[in-house]
């Protein structure tokens, strides 16, 4: 690759990282057990696919302990967080967190088909079973069949945790 051809492509990418954060996104918590240890990182690239069956993808980087703690698990969670978990969604969002533990001091309960945790003051959970994963550039889609969901208990006092232009915020209420 010429010089010009690496210029052009890093800003195309720098266009590109600019524009999508024009992007307003619903923040949430992708978790899974990996042996008896809970991991779990923040995303804000997940999307409900189909509603019969009932199917969501999450976005993860492939080259990520979460990646590999998926690529070992038949199922994951993801609970997306209330706009009084934004601190939850930096901790978890933090490059370099260490792979055990992550979640201590973060309430969570078991999910009910797999125990895969789900963080109690979420608006809205859901239980995933993984039915396939795809490559995508740096990223990896993992798609699931929804196998259980809820709300959490406050879920319709709260409001979602959004991101957009690098900062958080919310809506109004339901």
């Amino acid at each position: 690759m010429s010089a010009m051809d690496r210029t052009h492509e890093d800003s195309l990418t720098e266009r590109y990282r600019e524009l999508s954060d024009d992007i307003a996104a619903a923040v949430a918590v992708v978790s899974a057990k990996r042996g008896n240890a809970l991991h779990a990182i923040t995303v804000d690239s997940f999307l409900d696919v189909s509603y019969d069956p009932p199917t969501m993808a999450v976005s993860v980087y492939g080259g990520s302990r979460m990646m590999e703690t998926l690529e070992m698990s038949e199922h994951y969670a993801i609970s997306l967080l209330n706009s009084s978990q934004r601190d939850i969604s930096e901790r978890l969002g933090a490059s370099g967190q260490p792979l055990y533990g992550s979640l201590k001091g973060i309430d969570t309960f078991p999910a009910p088909h797999s125990g895969q945790p789900v963080l109690t003051d979420a608006i809205a959970w859901f239980e995933l079973r993984t039915t396939q994963m795809l490559e995508v550039a740096t990223h990896s889609l993992v798609v699931g069949e929804v196998v259980s969901m809820g709300a959490g208990a406050h879920s319709s006092k709260n409001k979602p945790l959004l991101r957009w232009r690098k900062a958080y915020g919310t809506m109004g209420p339901r």
